[in-house]
């Protein structure tokens, strides 16, 4: 990734030889020789350093410091003046400069002094996804999983902090892919940074612009005030914009437009607004079909699908349920005020042999009304109450069903003796030459 660098200097030829050499060693370079205009560049260009004179006509550099640094708190500043003295070095140090060096400077100061500003601008946003990792880890504990697949995309979010790209998340309904984005958002933005949702499928497609990217006053008939869209609102921080298939046709041209240029007009404005955010799609339909259909922008689709985390369903996810069932009666425990609230074997079995078309969510809520039905504080299976057409189920038969839950039973029982065949039986009732015979039926070793 190119790093941006800001030079802020009221002297042309210092501007002129900053930007030369630095253009070299292939960093970006955007210039500024006021105050005002350093401001502005901080807003607009988001640069990741800033080197600032000390002396500018119409601000002092330690006064102009903090305001860029409240601009963008992971701004780097190296302060650079004629008049290097002690007092000056300590004043702009304690307003937040990460260097301090006396003009006429040579080529060598300079460019170690800026390797070192963005080495430890590094440093300190990788301390702070970690940070952000640890204070919100219950984000991380709501998308429960350790299947490979669910591993990989846990593995890959602390490494697109430095990442500018959109993510896109698809999967089934009830997966998880809100959860995910929270969880990216938590840990890449932090909880102080702006989270702003939009669920693409509810916004009428005359307000869709309006909601989007916000209205000047007058711009259209009832527009009595400016607004504010969600882009605005997110600035800094995340914009989550679900089914996004549903976005209109005409308007999907104008989101690629913002996310190429990073600006965006408000309806009725006339002047490009720059903001900083992270954009997360979410899509539960496939969108290559949607492109087919005409439904989706090719180009529009290439620019989010730069990241993509696809969320398994959860019958691909294998021990997985048994995971997340663990994890969603924890969560009505806290929620009920049920500390024995627990789920029966049988139960569980049926969790597992079940194909869960409504994924997580069709989980959480089968849980939940079995627990409200339950007289007790055990769910068991005939409580759960499952979708009866369920194609799953309708491939076995109530025998193959039992048999399965037996087995399944015989296995706990088995772990909980450790491999005892006398504890065992006499657990479950049964002789051992029972369960012998049922160990060698069901292929237990």
């Amino acid at each position: 990734m190119i790093r941006k660098i800001l030079v802020c200097d009221d002297e042309e030829n210092v501007r002129t030889f900053l930007r030369d050499l630095l253009s070299l060693e292939g960093f970006e370079v955007v210039e500024a020789e006021s105050g005002v205009s350093a401001l502005d560049s901080v807003e607009r260009d988001r640069p990741d350093l800033c080197i600032l004179d000390l002396m500018l006509p119409d601000c002092n550099g330690v006064e102009l410091l903090p305001r860029l640094k409240l601009a963008d708190p992971h701004l780097s500043v190296i302060v650079i003046t004629a008049l290097g003295t002690i007092d000056n070095a300590v004043l702009s140090m304690k307003a937040g400069a990460y260097d301090f060096i006396t003009k006429p400077f040579d080529v060598d100061t300079i460019l170690i002094a800026v390797r070192r500003a963005l080495d430890f601008l590094s440093v300190s946003k990788e301390n702070s996804v970690l940070w952000n990792l640890h204070r919100n880890r219950m984000y991380f504990e709501d998308f429960v999983g350790d299947c490979p697949v669910v591993q990989g995309i846990r593995n890959l979010i602390p490494k697109l902090a430095f990442a500018d790209v959109p993510i896109l998340i698809s999967g089934e309904t009830g997966t998880g892919k809100n959860v995910l984005a929270k969880q990216i958002h938590f840990t890449l933005s932090g909880a102080e940074a702006p989270l702003v949702y939009a669920n693409c499928s509810s916004i009428p497609a005359t307000l869709f612009e309006s909601e989007l990217f916000g209205h000047e006053r007058g711009s259209y008939t009832g527009a009595n005030a400016q607004k504010k869209g969600r882009v605005e609102l997110a600035d800094g921080g995340t914009l989550l914009l679900d089914e996004i298939t549903e976005i209109p046709y005409d308007i999907q041209a104008k989101l690629l437009d913002f996310l190429q240029e990073r600006a965006f007009y408000r309806v009725g404005g006339l002047r490009p607004i720059p903001v900083k955010i992270r954009i997360i799609a979410l899509t539960n339909k496939n969108l290559t079909d949607e492109i087919k259909a005409g439904r989706f922008r090719k180009d529009l689709f290439y620019r989010l699908n730069v990241i993509h985390f696809a969320v398994p369903p959860l019958r691909e996810r294998g021990d997985d349920i048994e995971l997340i069932c663990d994890y969603l009666i924890a969560l009505l425990r806290r929620k009920y005020n049920s500390p024995e609230l627990r789920i029966d074997d049988d139960a569980m079995s049926l969790v597992r042999s079940y194909s869960w078309p409504g994924n997580v969510r069709e989980l959480k809520n089968v849980l939940e009304r079995a627990f409200i039905c339950a007289e007790g504080d055990t769910i068991e299976a005939d409580s759960l109450v499952l979708e009866e057409h369920d194609p799953a189920m309708l491939k076995k038969d109530l025998k193959d069903l039992m048999g399965e839950f037996e087995r399944d039973v015989i296995l706990r029982r088995l772990a909980f003796f450790k491999g005892s065949r006398t504890g065992t039986a006499r657990d479950l009732g049964i002789s051992i030459r029972n369960l012998q015979y049922k160990l060698e039926r069901y292929d237990i070793r």
